[in-house]
């Protein structure tokens, strides 16, 4: 019995620690990897326009993922860079937040398909979170 205790407190600790650690690239979050915004998707966008974009299915930072432009990552990076985002998720809101000075900035999104505006953190976006 002790040794059954001892393993599942060993794979919970593992678990945890995996938990915390960053996505790697071959895992990344992009959405559907098709341009344009589907129906499930968190999508930002560079500027007014529909060229530049990154979709997301869930939770996410926004350092080390870039643009897309079309099929093909760009060279824009997405943190700090995106100006709109249009949330189609199929269960709830979203927040975006900056963090600066050790305190975090968030603005909610309904999960309606409108492509809003980042206001007070456009250009200065971190991370994402779903159901919040």
């Amino acid at each position: 019995m002790r040794s059954l205790t001892k393993a599942a407190t060993m794979l919970l600790g593992a678990a945890a620690t995996l938990a915390v650690l960053p996505m790697s690239p071959a895992s990344a979050d992009n959405g559907d990897n098709r341009p344009g915004c589907s129906r499930g998707e968190i999508c930002f966008w560079y500027d007014t326009g529909t060229r530049y974009q990154k979709q997301f299915w869930y939770t996410g930072n926004h350092g080390g993922n870039n643009f897309m432009d079309g099929y093909s990552v760009s060279s824009l990076p997405v943190q700090d860079n995106a100006r709109d985002v249009t949330n189609r998720d199929t269960d709830c809101r979203i927040r975006v937040g900056n963090l600066a000075n050790g305190v975090w900035t968030w603005e909610y999104f309904p999960n309606d398909g409108v492509r809003y505006f980042l206001r007070s953190v456009n250009n200065r976006n971190d991370r994402h979170e779903r159901c919040v």
